[in-house]
């Protein structure tokens, strides 16, 4: 190249340098200072600047530039992927696919070339956003693992990526900063792909993309701490709901472990605002993390019991790794054995360690995986207070209630197991006395109806050891089981009461979330009639008048709504039964009593 033509060049990327360096000054730091009456006032001067910087290469394009041709096309493709985020981001979104789509053709024929690479990868990856925008995943999916299998053909090449401002302005450095482009552009390509798998309901393997995000995350030390250990705690509950305990463990330990990390950065950082309010943000997302622990806890417990209560054939089926699931890997992206969806790199055995993964069988496993729980949700709470955080603070002590639960189903002893019920109730009581119902309705409902549930719990631990014996029973256990079946009805009226019109009835129709817990409460309040205990004939028939009168209701709206009754199916019948036998026995007792 002669020195004229040199120069020529030169002059080529000082003006592409300059241009550029504006537009990035304007989308990266003024576009965060736009008047909200004018919010996109700067990418729109930035656009200007990107269209003339366009229309100028263009006129280069064939025209006998000193560039080569190679280097053009990725100096024209890195403008119009710029006007095409824009258009994206100021909703233009037909004119986005446009220019994206014009830099696809741009930059296809040498896809594989250092100076194409990255500017490629980065336009798949809009084109990805643009489509998953229009809510059309399948195409969005299509871009994304166009852009998958380029990063993967490049790697294999051993070339080393050239990203546009090494083009134009050749610095000699070490590669390093090169790969990083790279390999940020290639994980950002997996972090879209786990949001499309999402919304396609392909959830496994949506959550294997987002492990493999995080551990690329972690592999380069390209991550904020507070926001890994988020996405890793709740990346964790997937997991944990599909039996996944191994897994979810582990993305829970090695939340625990960044956080543990960059909190021992914040406490050798001197106590300004900026350092204060770090501080809370830990304080507040550690809180979130303990939760995540605690919902693990009652996970495992849950899933244990379930699996307890189940056929005896089915308790060889150990598996709580989700090695009893099968992950269609065509795209290789964890080699289709989802035991190894761990990081390498950090060290969590000291989290790990503190509770076990596998199904519980007995109370002393129960009992671990308890004290886990009730631990963690305590560390929730310091942060979490009934007087700043009042929701949050009311499903922290349903959690805890959860958790008793599930303890007493291990519990052999009835004594023992009405104690831990009875501490439920204890909880669940104070916890509406401090709640108002008018602000916190839909909370007060759910405690009514557990508090119904609980009561419920106790009152037949009391009946069938009382059922277990010959002795009479004395005045003061009768006066017990009454007394337990009062508090269940209560509760459970209060509950329906809560759902019931101004005027008093109950809507003509249920909403569909509403049906289950509805017409369950009038059951639970037919069976718990009929439990009080009296030798007074008019007690008696008016018990069971009110319990008829509840399994009536129940078959009430289980006729009138065929929704009702496929949901209801199980108890719609045996209160139908009950329904059709009550009136004899209140005949009866209407004749004893007059």
């Amino acid at each position: 190249m002669s020195g004229s033509s040199a120069l020529s060049v030169k002059e080529i990327f000082n003006d592409f340098k300059e241009n550029y360096g504006k537009v990035r000054k304007l989308l990266d730091e003024d576009s965060k200072n736009d008047p909200e009456n004018e919010p996109y006032v700067s990418k729109y001067r930035a656009k200007n600047i990107l269209v003339g910087m366009r229309d100028g290469l263009k006129d280069m394009l064939g025209s006998g530039t000193p560039l080569e041709e190679i280097t053009l096309r990725a100096m024209l493709s890195t403008v119009l992927l710029n006007i095409g985020i824009i258009d994206m981001e100021t909703e233009e979104l037909t004119s986005s696919e446009k220019v994206l789509s014009e830099a696809v053709e741009l930059l296809v024929p040498n896809a594989s070339k250092p100076e194409i690479i990255i500017i490629l990868i980065t336009v798949y990856n809009n084109l990805g956003i643009l489509w998953s925008n229009r809510e059309e995943p399948g195409k969005a999916k299509t871009y994304l693992l166009d852009a998958k299998e380029l990063y993967e053909n490049f790697k294999c090449t051993l070339q080393l990526p050239l990203p546009i401002e090494q083009i134009v302005s050749p610095s000699g450095e070490s590669p390093i900063g090169e790969i990083m482009v790279l390999e940020k552009a290639h994980t950002l390509t997996l972090y879209y792909l786990a949001q499309v798998y999402g919304a396609l309901k392909e959830n496994l393997k949506s959550a294997v993309y987002c492990h493999v995000t995080l551990r690329r995350q972690l592999q380069y030390n390209d991550y904020e701490p507070i926001d890994w250990a988020l996405n890793s705690a709740t990346l964790s509950q997937f997991f944990a709901e599909q039996n996944g305990f191994l897994q979810s463990r582990h993305h829970l330990a090695a939340a625990s472990m960044i956080l543990e990390q960059y909190e021992e950065k914040l406490r050798c950082i001197e106590g300004d605002e900026v350092s204060l309010a770090n501080m809370e943000t830990f304080q507040h997302r550690s809180a979130d993390v303990a939760r995540c622990w605690a919902k693990y806890c009652i996970l495992l417990m849950t899933a244990s019991r379930a699996r307890l209560m189940n056929d005896s054939e089915q308790l060889t089926e150990d598996f709580t790794d989700l090695s009893n699931l099968t992950l269609e890997d065509n795209e290789n992206i964890c080699g289709g054995d989802l035991t190894k969806l761990t990081f390498p790199d950090l060290d969590v055995s000291k989290f790990e360690n503190k509770i076990g993964d596998k199904f519980l069988l007995t109370f002393e496993d129960a009992k671990v995986v308890f004290l886990c729980c009730q631990d963690w949700l305590n560390k929730a709470k310091e942060y979490y207070k009934l007087d700043t955080l009042a929701s949050d603070y009311i499903e922290l002590i349903q959690d805890s209630s959860q958790s008793y639960s599930y303890l007493a189903f291990f519990e052999e002893d009835d004594e023992r197991r009405a104690k831990m019920h009875k501490r439920r109730v204890d909880m669940l009581e104070e916890l509406l006395k401090e709640i108002n119902p008018v602000y916190y309705l839909q909370y007060c409902r759910q405690l009514w109806y557990e508090l119904g549930e609980v009561y419920s719990e106790i009152l037949n631990i009391k009946l069938e050891k009382l059922n277990k014996t010959n002795a009479r029973p004395t005045p003061h256990s009768l006066k017990k089981i009454n007394s337990l079946c009062e508090k269940s009805i209560e509760n459970y009226e209060n509950f329906l009461n809560s759902v019931k019109n101004k005027d008093g009835n109950m809507p003509a129709k249920l909403t569909y979330d509403m049906i289950r817990p509805v017409l369950s409460a009038y059951a639970c309040i037919g069976r718990n009639s009929m439990k009080r205990i009296s030798v007074d004939k008019k007690i008696q028939l008016r018990n069971i008048q009110k319990s008829f009168e509840s399994y009536q209701n129940v078959v009430h709206f289980c006729l009138v709504d065929e929704e009702a009754a496929l949901v209801m199916q199980e108890e719609y019948q045996l209160c139908l039964q009950m329904v059709g036998i009550l009136p004899i026995r209140i005949m009866k007792l209407q004749a004893e009593t007059e």
